[in-house]
């Protein structure tokens, strides 16, 4: 059955195009990046239906078009043919149908012929209180709207209603689907079915959770898994969920790691070695991964958490909250993910100044700035008057100022720091850490620093550095 074109779709494509058209003359927005993916308006979160398809880039996303608040989600659609530049596509989905009332949930794509596969989870809640959850499927093809194609597996028994987030892929003429779960003693698990049509999926078993491949931990959930083939290994990336104590309050986590290990597509076993956290900044969660026509296994991540700071952020005043991080191409290097810019962001480089000695300021509110050879030296980068990284002999440090209580917080990640990269874009920070060993991803929202308002990065070091800097434009 397919559902696309009701009464419910067009109502609700109504309702946003009546938002947009409220939006087309907003006062010049001080914050929206220039070449980083941002809604147009309302809340982005989590990439979904990641693909390259019919000669581009597809970038599907969590998005609430009606406000900038969490609520029943829908799928928003962007294409680019070069992951800079990005063309804003008519809304996909909407939850519009009676498996999907309290939103399209997160989800993933996959090319088959002429078509592109979306999967995506229905989510359910009850008025009389607890949830259910269905995995759903869509189609989408060039110049086509999505059309809906119901339900293809139903909650499966022994787990809560929070079963989500399906990562769908190709192996071997087969195709296989990882779902983020809680099973019915509140532990995180990762699920696995297998299937010859898209259609009928056939259950395969626990991935990874507590108890499993000598597996322990307290995570209640592992949202938006994605399990992945990278250098004749598998990579699983999961956001598992716990809860920690800070100033006498329960505070949910919101975390990104990953395992390196083998996944066995007979039993679904997944012998893996320890986690890592994949980014050490204030501003990662949901990330997606896709393989591209030249074989790159490239990331998108939502440069946001869903945390009680959200309500705070500026842009809520011109309409809009959130951006996706940059693409990101992963390699594995001795048993470790590294994270790196595409190659196509060096296209925007433009006007080049080079540095050497103590302390000096780049100018640009678009800028890349790298220094190497650094050998672990003391230096401090102001990037604006609420955030700036640290580095020493420990490692680095990214320290922000809080929205909320206005205190200085810092995240910290231990090594012998060897060399930066950082992207500036507006409001947006992304570091890499020594050709992309660690990541530190922030948003922030203060003014330039010194006199002059419109310095991109302030360098200041006991010990001659060098360091080059461009600005960036499309």
């Amino acid at each position: 059955m397919t559902y696309s074109h009701t009464l419910a779709d067009q109502l609700y494509f109504n309702d946003v195009l009546a938002i947009a058209l409220n939006q087309a003359n907003q006062a010049s927005d001080p914050y929206r990046p220039v070449w980083h993916f941002a809604p147009q308006f309302g809340l982005l979160n989590d990439p979904n239906g990641l693909a390259y398809f019919n000669g581009e880039y597809h970038l599907f996303y969590q998005w609430n078009p009606k406000a900038c608040a969490h609520g029943a989600k829908a799928w928003g659609h962007a294409t680019s043919k070069d992951l800079l530049k990005w063309q804003h596509q008519p809304l996909a989905l909407a939850p519009t149908q009676e498996f999907e009332t309290h939103g399209c949930y997160s989800g993933s794509g996959l090319v088959n012929g002429e078509k592109l596969e979306l999967f995506y989870t229905g989510n359910v809640k009850f008025t009389q209180g607890g949830r259910t959850a269905y995995q759903c499927r869509a189609t989408y093809e060039a110049g086509k709207q999505v059309e809906k194609k119901g339900i293809v597996l139903p909650l499966p028994e022994g787990y809560s209603g929070h079963v989500r987030d399906p990562k769908v892929w190709q192996h071997q003429g087969r195709y296989y689907m990882v779902l983020g779960a809680e099973d019915l003693d509140y532990q995180g698990k990762v699920l696995a079915y297998v299937s010859d049509d898209l259609q009928q999926w056939h259950w395969l078993g626990e991935v990874f959770g507590h108890g499993l491949n000598g597996h322990h931990s307290d995570d209640f959930m592992l949202e938006c898994p994605d399990l992945f083939p990278l250098a004749n290994r598998h990579v699983l990336i999961t956001c598992p969920k716990n809860w920690i104590e800070r100033d006498g309050e329960k505070i949910e986590t919101f975390d990104v790691t990953y395992h390196v290990g083998d996944f066995d597509y007979q039993t679904a076993a997944f012998a893996h070695q320890e986690g890592v956290l994949m980014d050490h900044g204030f501003d990662f969660y949901a990330p997606q991964t896709f393989a591209d026509q030249e074989g790159r296994r490239i990331l998108f991540g939502w440069m946001g958490k869903p945390d009680e700071f959200e309500a705070y952020q500026p842009t809520i005043a011109h309409g809009w909250i959130h951006q996706m991080t940059c693409a990101r191409e992963l390699t594995l290097v001795n048993g470790r993910l590294k994270q790196l810019p595409v190659a196509e962001i060096s296209q925007m480089r433009h006007s080049q100044q080079c540095f050497t000695g103590l302390s000096t300021c780049f100018a640009g509110l678009s800028a890349e700035l790298q220094l190497h050879d650094l050998q672990g030296k003391e230096l401090t980068i102001e990037v604006a008057d609420d955030l700036r990284i640290e580095v020493d002999s420990t490692g680095l440090r990214t320290v922000r100022r809080n929205l909320k209580t206005n205190q200085w917080q810092s995240i910290e990640w231990q090594g012998r720091v060897e060399s930066l990269q950082l992207l500036r874009d507006h409001s947006s920070l992304e570091v890499f850490i020594n050709q992309g060993e660690a990541v530190s991803t922030s948003r922030f929202f203060g003014k330039g620093f010194g006199v002059e308002s419109d310095k991109g990065f302030k360098v200041s070091s006991k010990q001659e550095i060098s360091a080059t800097c461009w600005q960036l434009a499309q």
